[in-house]
């Protein structure tokens, strides 16, 4: 079994998407978008026009793993949770860029720092609500 996260934006995955690939110099290996998919008969789902370029589903790798990532159509709840955080467990020197590039346009949670279990701590939340923790290897 594995477990991945998946982040949903409204509008925003490609914006997201760029964010992600310079914080951790990563690359998207997959993406649809909403115009790719195949026409509905019961039009059940019917996309405006105007979001058929959002993304409906994306693969980002990191490392070893790997993210996905959409916009949604839907109804989305702006509530920002700090009950789920993805977690980043990397060497410490790679550590600084990452949490820089996230803290850019978001909010430092916890700064990093040494901790009792870990060389290099820290908690950011990014420009959209998305809450990562650093942990040094």
């Amino acid at each position: 079994m594995e477990i991945r996260p998946y982040l949903i934006f409204k509008g925003e995955c490609q914006d997201a998407i760029k964010l992600y690939e310079r914080a951790f110099d990563s690359k998207i290996t997959d993406v649809m978008r909403f115009s790719d998919m195949p026409e509905s008969s019961d039009d059940t789902m019917s996309i405006p026009d105007d979001k058929n370029d959002w993304i409906v589903m994306s693969k980002l790798s990191m490392g070893d793993s790997f993210i996905r990532l959409s916009d949604t159509i839907g109804e989305l709840k702006d509530a920002v949770s700090e009950r789920v955080t993805i977690v980043v467990e990397m060497e410490v020197d790679l550590i600084k860029k990452s949490f820089n590039v996230l803290a850019e346009e978001g909010n430092i949670g916890i700064p990093l720092q040494k901790s009792f279990f870990s060389p290099l701590f820290g908690v950011v939340h990014d420009k959209y609500g998305v809450m990562w923790t650093f942990v040094g290897q």
